[in-house]
């Protein structure tokens, strides 16, 4: 969706000329906000105004615009269909934009900076970027991207989802980093306002692929029965660690629902959204065993107020690539 400024540029029609084709009822925005009364427009915008411009030059008016049947001649028009090609093409290059602190575009194409790919290690946190130029920095064990790695050319790697030159996509949020001396510090904002500053320094400068970064666990153990782990299990909490847990807790803990848990090493997760998880996943006494990522997941059982409760590591993408301690699902047994 473009505001009327950006579609005023895109089609090199004036903004005035645009709301005066909405009075005469021949261009309605896609979207119009009440409160503000700011326009937005759409692919469709585009190609109605198109219409209106080409037919104008047929010497049509707008009265006889309003009604035309339009079908033959922009079957038969070379020219606005290359028209067209050229403004999606625009409209490509406009969905890589971002805009920074000060309102500039960012374009979303690739820069090299031979100097970031690697791995890197946190240092610590700052709240003020002058601390965090001196290298005064706190250690954050709340932070989680505590090991990062810039693959080349830009290429995803776990939250990161791209970088070029001077930025550093988040999951598609721009940040900016620069260096000092051998360290890279990488600006952190949320809701466009600076919320702190993190330091990394350097492991090494090799061009890694991503499986090569990956951490990937021994899944090459044998079956080993467990007859307490056989049943179904629904879950009821999520826990940074084990002791953590006080009971169920009433809230939705997103991404399993239930697991039921069958003999010889079978078993079948039911996720919150009716989902289905069964294929390339099995478990053995201790293990849970996942082969894509290729992770084994501890569990242990305990009994707690007279109910069993299964703890169950989760190895997510913070432990598949960030190398952190993984959190802990929580299953409470049915039919106790």
């Amino acid at each position: 969706m473009l505001r009327i400024g950006d579609f005023s540029k895109l089609t090199g029609v004036p903004a005035k000329t645009i709301r005066y084709y909405e009075e005469e009822g021949l261009l309605i925005p896609a979207q119009v906000d009440t409160m503000t009364g700011y326009r937005q427009y759409d692919q469709r915008n585009i190609e109605e105004l198109l219409k209106i411009l080409y037919l104008k030059s047929l010497g049509f008016k707008l009265a006889e615009i309003r009604d035309f049947d339009d079908t033959a001649v922009i079957k038969k028009s070379k020219e606005l269909k290359q028209k067209m090609r050229e403004i999606r093409k625009s409209l490509n290059e406009l969905s890589n934009l971002y805009k920074d602190e000060k309102g500039e575009l960012i374009m979303k194409n690739f820069i090299n900076d031979e100097k970031l790919v690697g791995k890197w290690q946190l240092l610590g946190t700052s709240v003020e970027k002058k601390d965090a130029l001196l290298g005064k920095v706190k250690p954050d064990r709340y932070f989680a991207l505590k090991n990062l790695v810039f693959l080349p050319n830009g290429e995803k790697y776990w939250v990161i989802t791209f970088w070029t030159k001077g930025y550093i996509f988040f999951k598609d949020k721009p940040l900016k980093y620069e260096f000092v001396d051998d360290k890279l510090i990488i600006e952190f904002k949320y809701d466009n306002e600076v919320e702190f500053y993190a330091v990394y320094k350097n492991i090494d400068h090799k061009a890694y692929k991503q499986d090569e970064v990956m951490f990937k666990d021994d899944i090459s153990m044998p079956f080993k029965d467990d007859k307490n782990l056989v049943g179904v299990w629904s879950v009821c909490g999520f826990v940074q660690d084990i002791k953590d847990f006080k009971g169920d807790m009433k809230k939705d803990y997103g991404y399993y629902k239930e697991v039921a848990i069958m003999e010889n090493g079978n078993l079948l997760f039911t996720l919150s959204d009716g989902g289905i998880l069964k294929d390339k996943i099995r478990w053995t006494k201790g293990y849970i065993i996942f082969e894509i990522p290729q992770v084994a997941q501890k569990y242990i059982i305990k009994e707690l107020n007279g109910e069993k409760y299964l703890f169950m590591e989760h190895k997510s993408g913070d432990y598949s690539f960030g190398g952190m301690k993984p959190m802990y699902y929580v299953f409470k047994k049915s039919g106790n």
